[in-house]
C-alpha cells in the first residue's frame, strides 16, 4: 500500500520521514484545495455569504465522520487548547474542586488546567505508571471533590495508548466529568465515539489528520454543550446572523449545540480548505489501514533494533500506537543516535530522553530498513 499511498503526499524522495506525531505532511489533494482556496480570497467575488456558513459546517462533517459524531457536536476549533478551554472556562467551578489529569501529559492538556488553581481548584497528577492500569490508577486518585478527568488517548512521550474506555467507564460511575485529548490517535487509529464515550473530546488537525496547524475540533455532546457557559462571543454563531442583510436585526442569543463554542471567524478559508481535503483523504484510505500499516512498519523496527538498544512502553496490542520509541544503553548514546539519524536525512524526534518514530501511510518498509542500517 506504501507504495501507491507515497503518489498521494509531496515528500522529498531524499528524506525518510518518520514524524509524523510532530507534524503530518498534507497529503496533495489537500494542497491542491488550499491553492483552490487561494484563487478564490484572490478573487472574493467568487466567495458568496453562504461560503461563511458551509466552509465550517462542511469541516465538521469530514472529522465528525473519522471519530462516529454527528456534524452538529463538533466546535471548529484552532487547537487542542481551545478545546481544553472550553471545560475549564465553560464550568462553574468552586474552589475546593480537583481535576485529575495524567501526570507529564502534553502541556496543552496540562496548564490549562493548573491555570484553574489560581481559582482554588486542585489539579491532581495521577502516576504514569504503564504497569498500572489506568483504570486503577485514576479509580485510586478520585475523590468527591473531583469534577473532571481529562486525559491523552496516546502519550506523546512513549506512545502508550491509554483505556478510554475504562476511564470512561469509571467516570460515568463516579458523575465525573471525561475529557480526551485525541491529537496523537485522531486520523493514524481506528476510534469510535460509540465505544469511548466522553463528555469533551479536542483534537488539532495538524499531526495524524495531515492537516495544517492552527485547525482543530472539539466534539462536544448535547449534554456537555447545554451544562458549559461559552465565554467567546462568536458572531457568526448568533441567532439569526448567517443572513448578512439583516445583522442589524440580531440580538444577543448563541445558536444551540456545539458550534456556539467555535473559534472566532471559523470560515478561515485556506486553512479549513486543507483539513477538509485532508480529513476526506483519510477517511476514503481509513484510519485503520493507517494503524495497520504502521503496525507492520514499526514490528519490523522493534524486530531489526541492533543489540545496545531496546524498545520502551508496553507492546502489548492494545497498548501500542503509531508511535514507538527506543533507547540507547545510556542518554548520550541515545543523543548521538538520534542525532546520526537527522544528519542522514531520517527525521524523527527526540523526547524524553528516547528517539521517538512516528510513520505514516506515506512510510515503506525500506525506509524502516535505512533507520535500523543507520543505528
Amino acid at each position: 500500500m506504501s507504495a501507491d499511498r507515497r503518489r498521494d503526499f509531496s515528500l522529498d524522495e531524499r528524506i525518510v520521514y518518520l514524524n509524523c506525531a510532530n507534524l503530518g505532511p498534507m497529503p496533495r489533494v489537500a494542497v491542491e484545495a488550499t491553492r483552490r482556496a487561494l484563487h478564490l480570497k484572490t478573487n472574493p467575488h467568487l466567495i458568496d455569504d453562504r461560503s461563511f456558513y458551509a466552509v465550517p459546517d462542511d469541516f465538521r462533517r469530514a472529522v465528525a465522520q473519522l471519530v462516529g459524531a454527528a456534524p452538529s457536536d463538533i466546535a471548529v476549533t484552532d487547537s487542542t487548547t481551545f478545546g481544553i478551554m472550553l471545560m475549564v472556562n465553560g464550568l462553574d467551578w468552586q474552589a475546593g474542586d480537583q481535576v485529575a489529569i495524567t501526570a507529564r501529559n502534553f502541556p496543552a492538556n496540562r496548564f490549562p488546567w493548573q491555570w484553574l488553581e489560581r481559582r482554588g481548584v486542585e489539579v491532581v497528577e495521577v502516576p504514569d505508571d504503564p504497569e498500572v492500569p489506568e483504570v486503577e490508577r485514576f479509580a485510586a486518585a478520585l475523590t468527591p471533590r473531583t469534577r473532571v478527568v481529562s486525559l491523552e488517548w496516546v502519550s506523546y512521550r512513549t506512545g502508550l495508548r491509554r483505556d478510554l474506555a475504562g476511564v470512561g467507564a469509571l467516570c460515568r460511575e463516579r458523575s465525573v466529568l471525561c475529557v480526551v485529548d485525541a491529537t496523537q490517535g485522531i486520523g493514524g487509529l481506528h476510534f469510535d465515539l460509540a465505544a469511548t464515550p466522553c463528555d469533551l473530546l479536542v483534537c488539532s488537525s495538524y499531526k495524524w489528520l495531515l492537516g495544517p496547524v492552527g485547525v482543530g475540533f472539539a466534539y462536544v455532546p448535547p449534554a456537555t454543550a447545554e451544562r458549559l457557559v461559552p465565554h467567546n462571543v462568536n458572531w457568526f454563531r448568533v441567532a439569526g446572523a448567517e443572513d448578512f442583510s439583516r445583522l442589524a436585526e440580531c440580538e444577543l442569543e448563541l445558536v444551540p449545540g456545539a458550534s456556539r463554542f467555535d473559534k472566532n471567524a471559523p470560515a478561515s478559508f485556506l486553512d479549513l480548505a486543507g483539513a477538509i481535503a485532508a480529513a476526506d483523504y483519510l477517511a476514503e484510505v481509513t484510519p485503520r489501514a493507517v494503524e495497520e500499516h504502521v503496525r507492520g512498519l514499526l514490528d519490523r523496527l522493534v524486530a531489526g533494533l541492533p543489540a545496545g538498544y531496546r524498545a520502551l512502553g508496553s507492546l502489548q496490542p492494545e497498548r501500542r500506537s503509531n508511535i514507538l520509541c527506543f533507547a540507547a544503553a545510556t542518554p548520550e548514546e541515545t543523543r548521538r543516535a538520534y542525532e546520526r539519524l537527522r544528519a542522514a536525512g531520517v527525521i524523527v524526534s527526540l523526547r524524553d530522553g528516547a528517539v521517538r518514530v512516528s510513520p505514516g501511510i506515506y512510510n515503506s518498509e525500506e525506509e524502516i530498513d535505512r533507520l535500523l542500517a543507520l543505528l
